[in-house]
């Protein structure tokens, strides 16, 4: 049976990856600056599995959300199957990484995303734009809803705010 304590370093990293996602990077400079922090975080992450630290809800929830900051498949894939199961483990807004963690997984092997969880910022417009290809012909009615997927046009409206309250 995991324990049930969070593991409170993996708490710091995951509040510093969420701190750093709420700047709009513009300069090739702070993207490597963002790049080289989420690898530093990955690094200790793995390490964190492989010594048994990652085990409960949150812990995997957390773990997932740094993953999904990664720059392979086999991250995305990672991400996926922790955040699944934070979601059985009844961590609610796991549900929507275990969605947006697909796409990426999909996209990053060449197939078109599912879900419509993927954004690009188009710097011509400056405005986020849907990533394609989609193919979301296959999703049942209620699925989007179930894993907490806002619709592309709230989540556009959502991401195109944040450039212009900048």
């Amino acid at each position: 049976m995991p324990p049930e304590t969070d593991n409170l370093r993996l708490q710091e990293l995951y509040q510093a990856d969420q701190k750093d996602r709420q700047t709009v990077y513009e300069s090739p400079q702070d993207m490597q600056g963002l790049k080289h922090r989420d690898a530093m975080r990955l690094a200790l992450v793995r390490e964190m599995i492989s010594q048994g630290n990652v085990s409960t809800a949150n812990d995997l929830y957390r773990a997932s959300v740094i993953f999904l900051h990664g720059t392979e498949p086999k991250d995305f894939l990672l991400c996926h199957r922790m955040a699944a199961m934070a979601a059985i483990g009844g961590h609610r807004p796991a549900r929507w990484l275990t969605a947006a963690s697909l796409d990426r997984f999909l996209m990053a092997v060449g197939m078109p995303q599912v879900y419509g969880t993927q954004f690009e910022h188009n710097p011509d417009d400056n405005k986020y734009q849907l990533r394609l290809p989609i193919d979301d012909a296959s999703l049942l009615g209620w699925e989007k809803k179930f894993f907490s997927v806002p619709s592309v046009s709230e989540r556009l409206k959502q991401l195109n705010s944040r450039i212009q309250n900048k």
